[in-house]
Protein backbone atom coordinates (compact mmCIF):
# COMPACT_ATOMS: atom_id res chain seq x y z
CA UNK A 1 0.00 0.00 0.00
CA UNK A 2 1.41 3.36 -0.65
CA UNK A 3 1.86 6.14 1.27
CA UNK A 4 2.83 9.47 0.49
CA UNK A 5 6.47 10.16 -0.01
CA UNK A 6 8.34 13.65 0.83
CA UNK A 7 5.94 14.34 3.40
CA UNK A 8 6.34 13.10 7.39
CA UNK A 9 3.42 12.30 9.25
CA UNK A 10 3.39 14.71 12.44
CA UNK A 11 4.11 12.95 15.38
CA UNK A 12 2.05 12.86 18.84
CA UNK A 13 -1.06 10.99 18.00
CA UNK A 14 -1.46 7.61 16.03
CA UNK A 15 -3.11 7.42 13.05
CA UNK A 16 -6.97 6.22 12.84
CA UNK A 17 -8.00 3.57 10.63
CA UNK A 18 -11.13 3.66 8.76
CA UNK A 19 -13.19 1.76 6.02
CA UNK A 20 -11.42 1.45 2.16
CA UNK A 21 -13.02 4.56 0.91
CA UNK A 22 -9.98 6.30 0.82
CA UNK A 23 -7.77 3.38 0.00
CA UNK A 24 -4.54 4.11 -2.55
CA UNK A 25 -2.64 0.61 -3.48
CA UNK A 26 0.19 0.07 -5.35
CA UNK A 27 -0.31 -3.30 -7.43
CA UNK A 28 2.39 -5.16 -8.57
CA UNK A 29 2.56 -6.31 -12.28
CA UNK A 30 0.59 -9.36 -13.32
CA UNK A 31 -0.67 -10.36 -9.37
CA UNK A 32 -3.07 -12.32 -11.01
CA UNK A 33 -4.00 -14.70 -13.52
CA UNK A 34 -5.81 -17.30 -14.52
CA UNK A 35 -3.55 -19.89 -12.73
CA UNK A 36 -4.21 -18.10 -8.93
CA UNK A 37 -7.59 -19.73 -7.45
CA UNK A 38 -10.36 -17.60 -5.90
CA UNK A 39 -9.16 -18.54 -2.31
CA UNK A 40 -5.56 -16.66 -2.73
CA UNK A 41 -7.07 -13.57 -4.23
CA UNK A 42 -9.75 -13.12 -1.90
CA UNK A 43 -7.20 -13.45 0.89
CA UNK A 44 -5.29 -10.77 -1.22
CA UNK A 45 -8.56 -8.45 -1.39
CA UNK A 46 -8.84 -9.25 2.64
CA UNK A 47 -5.46 -8.04 3.32
CA UNK A 48 -5.30 -5.00 1.07
CA UNK A 49 -8.87 -3.90 3.15
CA UNK A 50 -7.25 -4.76 6.43
CA UNK A 51 -4.51 -2.40 4.96
CA UNK A 52 -6.86 0.62 4.43
CA UNK A 53 -6.13 3.89 6.28
CA UNK A 54 -7.28 6.92 5.83
CA UNK A 55 -5.84 10.43 7.05
CA UNK A 56 -7.33 12.09 9.92
CA UNK A 57 -6.39 15.52 10.20
CA UNK A 58 -7.02 18.05 12.90
CA UNK A 59 -6.46 21.49 12.87
CA UNK A 60 -5.71 23.45 16.22
CA UNK A 61 -5.67 27.20 15.24
CA UNK A 62 -4.58 29.81 17.93
CA UNK A 63 -6.15 33.81 17.79
CA UNK A 64 -4.03 35.86 16.15
CA UNK A 65 -1.81 33.17 14.66
CA UNK A 66 -2.81 33.76 10.80
CA UNK A 67 0.17 32.04 9.66
CA UNK A 68 0.13 28.78 10.97
CA UNK A 69 -3.44 28.54 10.44
CA UNK A 70 -3.14 29.41 6.24
CA UNK A 71 -0.46 26.45 6.62
CA UNK A 72 -3.16 24.39 7.88
CA UNK A 73 -5.72 24.85 5.78
CA UNK A 74 -3.02 24.23 2.82
CA UNK A 75 -2.10 21.09 4.45
CA UNK A 76 -5.84 19.89 4.47
CA UNK A 77 -6.13 20.92 1.00
CA UNK A 78 -3.27 18.55 -0.16
CA UNK A 79 -4.95 15.69 2.06
CA UNK A 80 -8.36 16.60 0.15
CA UNK A 81 -6.29 15.94 -3.12
CA UNK A 82 -4.14 13.30 -2.34
CA UNK A 83 -7.41 11.56 -1.29
CA UNK A 84 -9.19 11.85 -4.63
CA UNK A 85 -6.05 10.86 -6.28
CA UNK A 86 -6.16 7.61 -4.65
CA UNK A 87 -9.73 7.45 -5.62
CA UNK A 88 -8.79 7.86 -9.21
CA UNK A 89 -6.14 5.40 -8.66
CA UNK A 90 -8.62 2.63 -7.45
CA UNK A 91 -11.26 3.59 -10.01
CA UNK A 92 -8.22 2.59 -13.10
CA UNK A 93 -7.13 -0.33 -11.53
CA UNK A 94 -10.78 -1.75 -11.82
CA UNK A 95 -10.47 -0.60 -15.07
CA UNK A 96 -7.38 -2.32 -15.79
CA UNK A 97 -8.77 -5.65 -14.06
CA UNK A 98 -11.78 -5.82 -15.74
CA UNK A 99 -9.99 -5.60 -19.07
CA UNK A 100 -7.75 -8.53 -17.79
CA UNK A 101 -10.59 -10.44 -16.96
CA UNK A 102 -12.19 -9.88 -20.53
CA UNK A 103 -9.65 -10.85 -21.95
CA UNK A 104 -9.36 -14.67 -20.28
CA UNK A 105 -12.94 -16.05 -20.89
CA UNK A 106 -12.19 -19.39 -20.27
CA UNK A 107 -12.08 -19.29 -16.04
CA UNK A 108 -15.24 -17.64 -15.62
CA UNK A 109 -15.79 -18.50 -12.32
CA UNK A 110 -12.93 -16.42 -11.54
CA UNK A 111 -13.65 -13.79 -13.31
CA UNK A 112 -17.21 -13.57 -11.77
CA UNK A 113 -16.40 -13.40 -8.26
CA UNK A 114 -12.94 -11.18 -8.01
CA UNK A 115 -15.09 -8.71 -10.07
CA UNK A 116 -18.10 -8.96 -7.69
CA UNK A 117 -15.58 -8.14 -5.27
CA UNK A 118 -13.80 -5.44 -6.64
CA UNK A 119 -17.18 -3.70 -7.16
CA UNK A 120 -17.92 -2.97 -3.89
CA UNK A 121 -16.76 0.37 -2.11
CA UNK A 122 -14.92 -1.91 0.80
CA UNK A 123 -13.39 -4.24 -1.69
CA UNK A 124 -16.06 -7.40 -0.79
CA UNK A 125 -19.19 -8.33 -2.06
CA UNK A 126 -22.50 -8.58 0.14
CA UNK A 127 -24.71 -10.54 -2.19
CA UNK A 128 -24.56 -14.30 -3.38
CA UNK A 129 -21.74 -16.01 -6.24
CA UNK A 130 -23.47 -16.47 -9.45
CA UNK A 131 -22.69 -20.14 -9.80
CA UNK A 132 -20.75 -21.79 -13.21
CA UNK A 133 -20.56 -24.71 -14.13
CA UNK A 134 -17.42 -26.62 -12.36
CA UNK A 135 -16.69 -29.96 -10.60
CA UNK A 136 -19.28 -30.44 -7.68
CA UNK A 137 -16.55 -30.88 -4.85
CA UNK A 138 -14.69 -28.20 -5.60
CA UNK A 139 -17.33 -25.84 -6.25
CA UNK A 140 -19.02 -26.41 -2.83
CA UNK A 141 -15.40 -26.44 -1.52
CA UNK A 142 -15.13 -22.71 -2.62
CA UNK A 143 -18.56 -21.44 -1.99
CA UNK A 144 -17.84 -22.74 1.84
CA UNK A 145 -14.41 -20.97 1.74
CA UNK A 146 -15.71 -18.11 0.49
CA UNK A 147 -18.92 -17.71 2.55
CA UNK A 148 -16.81 -17.86 5.74
CA UNK A 149 -14.63 -15.37 4.76
CA UNK A 150 -17.45 -13.13 3.91
CA UNK A 151 -18.92 -13.62 7.29
CA UNK A 152 -15.60 -13.39 9.07
CA UNK A 153 -15.04 -10.14 6.98
CA UNK A 154 -18.91 -8.66 7.74
CA UNK A 155 -18.48 -9.25 11.49
CA UNK A 156 -14.50 -7.53 11.73
CA UNK A 157 -16.29 -4.68 9.58
CA UNK A 158 -19.34 -4.16 11.76
CA UNK A 159 -16.99 -4.21 14.88
CA UNK A 160 -15.23 -1.62 13.33
CA UNK A 161 -18.13 0.52 12.79
CA UNK A 162 -19.30 0.06 16.17
CA UNK A 163 -16.04 1.35 17.56
CA UNK A 164 -16.11 3.95 15.45
CA UNK A 165 -19.57 5.60 15.73
CA UNK A 166 -18.62 4.92 19.87
CA UNK A 167 -15.10 7.18 19.20
CA UNK A 168 -17.12 9.47 17.15
CA UNK A 169 -19.54 10.19 19.63
CA UNK A 170 -16.99 10.63 23.04
CA UNK A 171 -14.53 13.00 20.51
CA UNK A 172 -17.93 14.94 20.03
CA UNK A 173 -18.64 15.26 24.08
CA UNK A 174 -14.66 16.19 24.56
CA UNK A 175 -15.27 18.58 21.66
CA UNK A 176 -18.47 20.09 23.21
CA UNK A 177 -17.17 20.02 27.04
CA UNK A 178 -14.03 21.40 26.11
CA UNK A 179 -15.37 24.27 24.26
CA UNK A 180 -17.37 25.02 27.42
CA UNK A 181 -14.20 25.31 29.28
CA UNK A 182 -12.63 27.29 27.11
CA UNK A 183 -15.67 30.13 27.16
CA UNK A 184 -15.65 29.75 31.02
CA UNK A 185 -12.02 30.33 30.85
CA UNK A 186 -12.30 33.21 28.35
CA UNK A 187 -15.14 34.72 30.17
CA UNK A 188 -13.23 34.31 33.44
CA UNK A 189 -10.13 36.26 32.07
CA UNK A 190 -12.04 39.13 30.62
CA UNK A 191 -13.37 39.48 34.12
CA UNK A 192 -9.81 39.04 36.09
CA UNK A 193 -8.76 41.89 33.35
CA UNK A 194 -11.65 44.16 34.28
CA UNK A 195 -11.39 43.69 37.41
CA UNK A 196 -7.43 44.62 37.19
CA UNK A 197 -8.42 47.59 35.39
CA UNK A 198 -10.66 48.74 37.80
CA UNK A 199 -8.13 47.92 40.73
CA UNK A 200 -5.58 50.49 39.35
CA UNK A 201 -8.26 53.33 38.94
CA UNK A 202 -8.79 52.70 42.18
CA UNK A 203 -5.35 52.85 43.61
CA UNK A 204 -5.22 56.23 41.29
CA UNK A 205 -7.65 57.62 43.23
CA UNK A 206 -6.53 56.44 46.26
CA UNK A 207 -2.85 58.18 45.54
CA UNK A 208 -4.73 61.49 44.43
CA UNK A 209 -6.40 61.38 47.65
CA UNK A 210 -3.72 61.10 49.58
CA UNK A 211 -2.16 64.07 48.19
CA UNK A 212 -5.25 65.87 49.09
CA UNK A 213 -4.67 64.42 52.18
CA UNK A 214 -1.19 65.87 52.51
CA UNK A 215 -2.33 68.88 51.36
CA UNK A 216 -4.66 69.43 54.01
CA UNK A 217 -2.78 68.80 56.90
CA UNK A 218 0.34 71.20 55.88
CA UNK A 219 -2.99 73.73 55.88
CA UNK A 220 -4.19 72.34 58.63
CA UNK A 221 -0.63 73.30 60.72
CA UNK A 222 -0.20 76.50 58.91
CA UNK A 223 -4.01 77.70 60.08
CA UNK A 224 -3.13 76.19 63.91
CA UNK A 225 -0.10 78.19 63.69
CA UNK A 226 -1.85 81.39 62.90
CA UNK A 227 -4.30 80.81 65.52
CA UNK A 228 -1.67 80.48 68.06
CA UNK A 229 -0.56 83.49 66.93
CA UNK A 230 -3.53 85.62 67.29
CA UNK A 231 -4.18 84.26 70.61
CA UNK A 232 -0.69 85.21 72.13
CA UNK A 233 -1.55 88.89 70.23
CA UNK A 234 -4.58 89.18 72.09
CA UNK A 235 -3.60 87.78 75.55
CA UNK A 236 -0.72 90.40 75.10
CA UNK A 237 -3.02 93.37 73.81
CA UNK A 238 -5.47 92.18 76.96
CA UNK A 239 -2.33 92.27 79.47
CA UNK A 240 -1.53 95.76 78.33
CA UNK A 241 -5.34 96.93 79.15
CA UNK A 242 -4.63 100.27 76.70
CA UNK A 243 -8.00 102.06 76.75
CA UNK A 244 -7.38 103.30 73.23
CA UNK A 245 -10.67 102.65 71.45
CA UNK A 246 -8.15 102.11 68.41
CA UNK A 247 -6.43 99.51 70.20
CA UNK A 248 -9.95 97.65 71.27
CA UNK A 249 -11.39 97.64 67.64
CA UNK A 250 -7.93 96.07 66.93
CA UNK A 251 -8.29 93.28 69.44
CA UNK A 252 -12.47 92.98 68.52
CA UNK A 253 -11.33 92.58 65.11
CA UNK A 254 -8.39 90.16 66.38
CA UNK A 255 -11.48 88.10 68.33
CA UNK A 256 -13.58 88.16 65.22
CA UNK A 257 -10.05 86.80 62.94
CA UNK A 258 -9.91 84.41 65.75
CA UNK A 259 -13.51 83.37 65.90
CA UNK A 260 -13.34 82.60 62.20
CA UNK A 261 -9.90 80.94 62.20
CA UNK A 262 -11.85 78.54 64.21
CA UNK A 263 -14.28 77.43 62.41
CA UNK A 264 -12.12 77.34 59.65
CA UNK A 265 -10.47 74.78 61.90
CA UNK A 266 -13.30 73.21 62.20
CA UNK A 267 -14.80 72.65 58.88
CA UNK A 268 -11.16 71.77 58.12
CA UNK A 269 -11.38 68.63 60.97
CA UNK A 270 -14.34 67.85 58.77
CA UNK A 271 -13.22 67.62 55.46
CA UNK A 272 -9.98 65.53 57.20
CA UNK A 273 -12.52 63.07 58.75
CA UNK A 274 -14.84 62.75 55.48
CA UNK A 275 -10.92 62.52 53.60
CA UNK A 276 -10.09 59.84 55.73
CA UNK A 277 -13.41 58.02 55.75
CA UNK A 278 -13.07 57.91 51.83
CA UNK A 279 -9.97 56.92 51.99
CA UNK A 280 -10.58 54.16 54.11
CA UNK A 281 -13.77 53.03 52.08
CA UNK A 282 -11.21 53.07 48.81
CA UNK A 283 -8.91 50.91 50.90
CA UNK A 284 -11.21 48.21 51.52
CA UNK A 285 -12.82 48.38 47.46
CA UNK A 286 -9.31 47.52 46.92
CA UNK A 287 -8.91 44.51 48.84
CA UNK A 288 -12.26 43.50 47.97
CA UNK A 289 -11.10 43.62 44.37
CA UNK A 290 -7.61 41.82 45.33
CA UNK A 291 -9.63 38.91 47.09
CA UNK A 292 -12.08 38.47 43.69
CA UNK A 293 -8.96 38.60 41.83
CA UNK A 294 -7.71 35.57 43.74
CA UNK A 295 -10.26 33.89 43.21
CA UNK A 296 -10.75 34.35 39.81
CA UNK A 297 -7.57 32.95 39.67
CA UNK A 298 -8.27 30.11 41.20
CA UNK A 299 -11.29 29.57 39.28
CA UNK A 300 -9.14 30.04 36.21
CA UNK A 301 -6.40 27.40 37.85
CA UNK A 302 -8.79 24.34 38.32
CA UNK A 303 -10.40 24.97 34.60
CA UNK A 304 -7.32 24.59 33.36
CA UNK A 305 -6.98 21.20 35.44
CA UNK A 306 -9.99 19.99 33.79
CA UNK A 307 -9.16 20.70 30.38
CA UNK A 308 -5.78 18.36 30.93
CA UNK A 309 -7.99 15.76 32.68
CA UNK A 310 -10.08 16.00 29.43
CA UNK A 311 -7.57 16.02 27.48
CA UNK A 312 -5.51 12.28 29.33
CA UNK A 313 -9.16 11.00 28.86
CA UNK A 314 -9.31 11.73 25.48
CA UNK A 315 -5.63 10.37 24.58
CA UNK A 316 -6.69 7.07 26.88
CA UNK A 317 -9.61 6.71 24.14
CA UNK A 318 -7.45 6.51 21.37
CA UNK A 319 -5.61 4.12 22.60
CA UNK A 320 -8.09 1.61 23.33
CA UNK A 321 -9.25 2.32 19.79
CA UNK A 322 -5.65 1.64 19.22
CA UNK A 323 -5.44 -1.66 20.98
CA UNK A 324 -8.76 -3.22 19.44
CA UNK A 325 -7.51 -2.45 15.78
CA UNK A 326 -4.31 -4.15 16.85
CA UNK A 327 -6.61 -7.10 17.99
CA UNK A 328 -8.89 -7.37 14.99
CA UNK A 329 -6.00 -7.30 12.94
CA UNK A 330 -3.93 -9.54 14.28
CA UNK A 331 -7.18 -12.25 14.67
CA UNK A 332 -7.39 -11.80 10.68
CA UNK A 333 -3.53 -12.71 10.08
CA UNK A 334 -3.99 -15.44 12.29
CA UNK A 335 -6.81 -16.68 10.87
CA UNK A 336 -5.27 -16.91 7.14
CA UNK A 337 -1.79 -17.82 8.10
CA UNK A 338 -3.85 -20.97 9.43
CA UNK A 339 -5.59 -21.78 6.35
CA UNK A 340 -2.43 -21.22 4.00
CA UNK A 341 -1.20 -24.41 6.45
CA UNK A 342 -3.32 -26.92 5.53
CA UNK A 343 -3.96 -25.98 1.95
CA UNK A 344 -0.23 -26.04 1.58
CA UNK A 345 -0.61 -23.42 -1.48
CA UNK A 346 2.39 -21.05 -3.14
CA UNK A 347 3.32 -18.50 -0.87
CA UNK A 348 1.21 -14.76 -1.81
CA UNK A 349 2.63 -11.36 -1.15
CA UNK A 350 0.39 -9.62 1.09
CA UNK A 351 0.84 -6.12 1.99
CA UNK A 352 1.03 -5.35 6.18
CA UNK A 353 -0.89 -3.41 7.98
CA UNK A 354 1.31 -0.13 8.77
CA UNK A 355 2.45 0.34 11.88
CA UNK A 356 0.51 2.86 13.85
CA UNK A 357 3.00 5.62 13.67
CA UNK A 358 1.55 8.38 16.89
CA UNK A 359 0.05 11.62 15.37
CA UNK A 360 -0.50 15.50 17.76
CA UNK A 361 -4.11 15.49 18.53
CA UNK A 362 -5.09 19.35 16.63
CA UNK A 363 -7.86 20.76 16.89
CA UNK A 364 -9.50 24.09 15.14
CA UNK A 365 -10.27 26.69 17.08
CA UNK A 366 -12.86 29.54 15.37
CA UNK A 367 -11.32 33.07 15.95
Amino acid sequence: MCTRRGRPRPAGRPMPWCPAAQLVILWPQNWWSPTMDMKRSLRLLQSIEYSSLCYTVYLKGKSGDKMIHEKNINQLKSEVQYIQEARNCLQKLREDISRKLDGNPGDSLHQQEIQVVLEKPNGFSQGPLTPHSSPPKVDTYRDEDVESLRRTVQDLLVKLQEAERQHQSDRVDFEVTLSRYQREAEQNRVALQRAEDRVEQKEAEVGELQRRFVGMETEHQALLAKVREGETALEELRSKKVDCRAEQEKAANLEKEVAGLREKIHHLDDMLKSQQRKVRQMIEQLQNSKAVIQSKDTAIQELKEKIAYLEAENLEMHDRMEHLIEKQISHGNFSTQNRTKTENLGSVRIAKPPSLKPMPLIRVVET
